[in-house]
């Protein structure tokens, strides 16, 4: 699925209803596009579904491809079949044509059925049904917030890399029997020249290899958290920011990439279908009349269940109720399941803040000096103990 759009998920129960469909009323021409690495099929349709033209050529000819859609009749409407790689297509030829879609390939396999594949095939089926208005379209993300996902989806990569490099370090360490510093460049940089003479050559040299990795990481993630900020500040995004920051444990970041990837929380007409679009609904088996729930079907983004689990556990810190149903959880299914199981209940939270537009109440405080702090404050807030 491209990186910059949505292809909108399959039929399910709770979303049957809410599939996104083309609407051909207007157009005169239909193009459906199969587009691949080094070759990208074209198709187009009149409203009858009568063929206008048809083009195969390599990615390299945009002059042809542009060439193309000019000469067809106006208003033209084109669909692009989702790829990871639908992104410079949609940005060159996109100001070619009058309105441009994301067809959604796993719904158009299903619609298809067997029959023989073939690229010309492919793009003529999503230029008849676009014609028909039944072709399966997806969310394709305007740019504010194209830009911003990318931003999030980097500060994901280079946190996934420094995490990974001090797991080496703390392995390392646990090996040779050591304490050790805090997993923080400065920290690790002034432990190993006190006493980095208490590892083996090799293990030295290793240990100095994944401290400049932690500190370049480190730099990286300094200048991008300053940009991300930066980004959230456009008007588009400072409403939803702002709601998702009374939450606590979301902050710049996990705001930025939890609006980013979700995008518009109306375009879902409920919870239900904005939680299995994120891929953490269980993946139910049937046989023989019994039905087991699986693993999530991790169908959505990689990047907004992390930033959810992450968010999610740092809420139970703060929030007792959050923290006590954790922990029940965690007796019934284990701490993996339950941990995945307030990421589901944290998106949930958020999807109703956003249909009613109210902030986020905190409960009792986990921790006792939390709690003590707020009974303080709420002890300094009352008016009969002000007039006393």
């Amino acid at each position: 699925m491209p990186r910059f759009m949505d292809a909108f998920h399959t039929p399910h129960p709770y979303t049957e209803n809410a599939m996104m469909t083309s609407d051909p009323s207007g157009f005169q021409s239909f193009v459906g596009v199969d587009l691949h690495k080094c070759t990208v099929s074209l198709a187009a349709v009149d409203p009858a579904g009568k063929i206008l033209a048809r083009l195969t050529c390599s990615t390299k000819c945009i002059d042809r491809i542009a060439s193309f859609l000019a000469a067809l009749p106006k208003p033209v409407h084109m669909a692009v079949e989702a790829v990871t790689f639908a992104e410079w297509f949609i940005d060159r030829f996109g100001p070619c044509v009058d309105k441009t879609d994301i067809a959604h390939a796993t719904e158009l396999a299903n619609l298809r059925g067997k029959r023989r594949k073939n690229d010309r095939n492919d793009a003529m089926d999503v230029a008849l049904r676009l014609a028909r208005g039944q072709c399966p379209l997806g969310w394709i993300a305007d740019e504010p917030t194209a830009q911003l996902r990318k931003l999030g989806r980097h500060w994901r990569s280079l946190s996934c890399t420094l995490g990974r490099a001090k797991h080496g370090i703390a392995s390392m360490l646990n090996a040779a029997n050591l304490a050790g510093p805090r997993l923080e460049a400065a920290a690790m940089h002034k432990w190993f020249l006190a006493d980095g003479h208490l590892l083996k050559d090799v293990q030295q040299r290793a240990f100095a290899d994944l401290l400049e990795i932690i500190g370049l990481i480190e730099r990286q993630r300094a200048m991008l958290r300053l940009r991300i900020i930066q980004a959230n500040r456009h008007q588009k995004f400072t409403a939803g920011i702002e709601l998702l920051r009374s939450v606590p444990g979301i902050d710049q970041i996990w705001a930025c990439i939890i609006l980013a990837e979700v995008g518009d929380f109306s375009r879902f007409p409920n919870a239900d279908a904005l939680e299995f679009w994120s891929g953490l609904t269980a993946d139910l088996k049937e046989s023989a009349g019994r039905t087991a729930s699986g693993n999530i079907t991790k169908a959505g983004s990689a990047t907004l269940r992390w930033a959810l689990g992450k968010a999610a556990l740092t809420l139970c810190r703060s929030d007792g109720r959050q923290e006590k149903l954790r922990q029940r959880l965690i007796v019934r299914v284990g701490k993996p399941k339950a941990n995945v199981a307030m990421a589901r209940r944290l998106l949930r939270t958020l999807y109703a803040m956003f249909r009613d537009g109210t902030a986020y109440r905190i409960g009792e405080p986990t921790h006792p000096t939390a709690a003590a702090n707020a009974a303080r404050l709420n002890k300094r807030s009352n008016p009969r103990n002000q007039a006393a």
